[in-house]
C-alpha cells in the first residue's frame, strides 16, 4: 500500500465511518501541526461515505497537508486485516460515546501501537501501558502524535503490549464476536446513509 500511495515513511491509519463523533476534525487538525515538525508520515482513512470524504478532503486541503493524507473509502472487510497490518499507527480520535469502538479490538490485536483519545470510551479498555492516550485536545493529541512518530522502540512496545492485552484478557470466542461486529459501517451505515438519501429525494 505505501509504494501505491507512495508513501515512504510511516503510516498512520485511521478505520471507520467518519461521522463527527469520531474526532476526524481532531485528527486532521492534530496532523496538520505534527508534519509541520516532521516529515515523516502519511495518514490513511479507510471508510466513510463519498459526502464525508468530500468534506474531509477540502478541509485537509485547507489545512495543507492534502498530499500527506490519503482517502481510500470503505474496504472489504476481508481485506481489513492485512490494511491494519501495513499501518506503522492505528489512531482512535473519538471524542463521544459510552461503548468502546469496536475498532479498538483488532488495532490492538494486530501487535501495531495504537493512538487514542484518553476519554471512557477507550479508557474502559485500555490505558497507558498499552497505547498511547492524548488528551482531546489538538495540540495534546498531535504531541503524543508526535511521540510515536518519533519513538520506534514505543511503537513496538505498545504494539506488543496491546496484542498481549487481547490475547490475556479475551478469549478467542469473545475476540471473534467482536470481530465480527466491528465493520459494520461498511454494511449497516451505508445501508442506513442511502435510504435516507432515498427518503429525502422523493
Amino acid at each position: 500500500m505505501k509504494a501505491e500511495l507512495g508513501i515512504r515513511d510511516l503510516m498512520l491509519m485511521y478505520v471507520g465511518n467518519l461521522e463527527k463523533y469520531q474526532g476526524i476534525d481532531l485528527l486532521l487538525e492534530s496532523f496538520a501541526l505534527a508534519v509541520r515538525k516532521t516529515d515523516r508520515a502519511d495518514l490513511v482513512i479507510i471508510g466513510g461515505t463519498a459526502a464525508d470524504i468530500k468534506k474531509y478532503r477540502t478541509k485537509s486541503s485547507h489545512l495543507g497537508i492534502q498530499d500527506k493524507v490519503h482517502f481510500l473509502g470503505p474496504k472489504p472487510v476481508e481485506h481489513l486485516r492485512q490494511y491494519l497490518s501495513e499501518a506503522d499507527i492505528l489512531v482512535s480520535p473519538r471524542l463521544k460515546g459510552n461503548n468502546t469502538p469496536m475498532k479498538l479490538y483488532s488495532y490492538l490485536h494486530s501487535a501495531k501501537p495504537v493512538l487514542a483519545t484518553n476519554l471512557p470510551t477507550h479508557t474502559q479498555v485500555i490505558d497507558s501501558r498499552v497505547a498511547l492516550l492524548g488528551e482531546p485536545h489538538i495540540e495534546a493529541f498531535s504531541n503524543a502524535m508526535l511521540r510515536l512518530i518519533e519513538d520506534n522502540n514505543l511503537r513496538a512496545e505498545l504494539g506488543m503490549a496491546g496484542k498481549r492485552l487481547i490475547e490475556e484478557k479475551f478469549t478467542y470466542s469473545a475476540f471473534r464476536e467482536r470481530l465480527d461486529g466491528l465493520f459494520d459501517w461498511l454494511q449497516i451505515e451505508l445501508r442506513h446513509r442511502a435510504t435516507r438519501v432515498s427518503k429525502i429525494s422523493h
